[in-house]
């Protein structure tokens, strides 16, 4: 099974562990082998499995006893991840998929590995899929190798691997695996590319593959070219990434920026005429009014003087209820992490602190500061104005200490004052995934 891996970058051999997204099928159990020869074979850091659950078949629990089965062959621990899917209007492939990441961000600690199954064929129907919704060089540049996932980062193997091969060796290796009958209705998009159009394509251009993928790399080529020329880049606050918009550039010059900031990302980009329109509005709009396009998973507003590539708040977030300082923490909310405070501001390790929203306090008194309406200092704090009711508080016994990400209160200075250990920070970044 060793011989479906081609050769990995030495990074990867220095990872502290390799992670294995295992869902059963064909394509995962023979990659979950394949790194398990490898292991066997070369000096590999440990190696662990990870099945999510996403509860969407009345097989799943079939499944999941059949990943266990595998793992505890090979002497592979497997965590297990069931998940809720809840609706968020984008369709359950992709509300699954969202789930999914979160999952795999919650197991990858700093300079993991998580190896997906990913192959030719996939690579194939992404490519094609983004082509018919109108993308540019990033989208037609298909499924990336490499790319970061929370603390660590996906690798793919096996994009130059067909579906068929992968198959093929399972079945003459006698493993089981597991085959969703949902992969054979033709209502998804992918779907139906998979069983009506890439069979009438393989009739006709054999080769197919090879060939695009050779124009996604071609397509990749571009799109690093693209990167590398310069573009007012910034981020909110709250880590949304942002473009700078130049008052000095024409409608057709910003558009033209938007899609090639939206290019870096996985985001697919809207349509030329949308685009346009949005710069007429960006370059128009007084900064009291924020114009916005939705498209897709996508949004984009623009906001004092910035297009910002929104992150929505979910209000169904659950965010601890009590929190101790200097314990990291995490969820569908992101992730919450300490540094030492330095010479600024801290709170003292171990104390534990509850929490609450933002929307629900009146006015706050920041440090060395007087009191003053919340929304007017979030404002101050360049917090964009979707995220101020929803910014989480950390309160101690007498009251709020600080407010994430804005900053301490005069709370945290008592707090502090009351042990000699040096302070930590509170640290609050989104997840990827949100």
């Amino acid at each position: 099974m060793r011989e479906i891996l081609t050769s990995f970058p030495d990074a990867l051999a220095e990872a502290p562990r390799w992670w294995v997204a295992l869902s059963g099928g064909a394509d995962s159990v023979a990659l979950l082998y394949a790194l398990a020869a490898y292991r066997d074979f070369a000096s590999a850091p440990p190696l662990r499995a990870i099945h999510v659950n996403h509860g969407l078949h009345v097989a799943a629990g079939e499944w999941t006893d059949l990943c266990q089965r595998h793992a505890d062959r090979l002497s592979i621990p497997l965590q297990i991840t069931v998940c809720n899917i809840e609706p968020s209007g984008r369709g359950v492939e992709a509300d699954a998929r969202r789930e999914r990441y979160l999952a795999f961000e919650g197991v990858l600690a700093e300079g993991d590995i998580l190896f997906t199954a990913h192959h030719a064929d996939d690579m194939v129907e992404t490519v094609l899929l983004r082509l018919l919704r109108g993308a540019g060089p990033r989208g037609l540049s298909g499924i990336p190798r490499e790319r970061a996932c929370g603390a660590g980062r996906i690798f793919r193997p096996l994009l130059n691997t067909t579906s068929d091969t992968l198959r093929s060796a399972v079945e003459a290796a006698g493993l089981e695996y597991v085959t969703d009958p949902s992969n054979l209705e033709t209502e998804q998009d992918r779907n139906y590319l998979r069983q009506a159009i890439l069979p009438a394509l393989a009739a006709r251009w054999p080769g197919y593959r090879e060939t695009i993928q050779r124009a996604a790399g071609l397509q990749a080529m571009a799109q690093q070219r693209l990167s590398q020329l310069p573009l007012p880049r910034t981020e909110t606050a709250m880590g949304e990434a942002a473009l700078v918009i130049d008052p000095t550039v024409d409608v057709a010059e910003l558009a033209a920026q938007i899609h090639q900031w939206l290019g870096e990302s996985d985001i697919d980009s809207p349509d030329q005429l949308r685009l346009l329109e949005l710069s007429r509005q960006a370059l128009e709009a007084g900064w009291d009014r924020q114009p916005e396009l939705r498209w897709g998973n996508g949004c984009l507003r623009v906001w004092s003087g910035w297009i910002v590539s929104v992150s929505e708040p979910n209000e169904d977030w659950l965010f601890p209820d009590e929190i101790v300082v200097g314990e990291p923490a995490e969820g569908d909310w992101g992730r919450l992490g300490w540094e030492p405070a330095g010479d600024g501001p801290g709170l003292p390790s171990g104390a534990r602190l509850s929490c609450g929203t933002s929307g629900q306090i009146k006015s706050v008194t920041p440090l060395n500061r007087p009191q003053k309406p919340t929304n007017k200092w979030l404002q101050e704090m360049r917090i964009p104005p979707w995220w101020r009711p929803y910014l989480y508080v950390l309160k101690s016994e007498k009251g709020p200490v600080w407010v994430l990400p804005a900053g301490p209160l005069s709370g945290a200075a008592e707090l502090e004052s009351s042990t000699a250990a040096p302070g930590l920070r509170p640290v609050w970044r989104l997840s990827s995934s949100v």
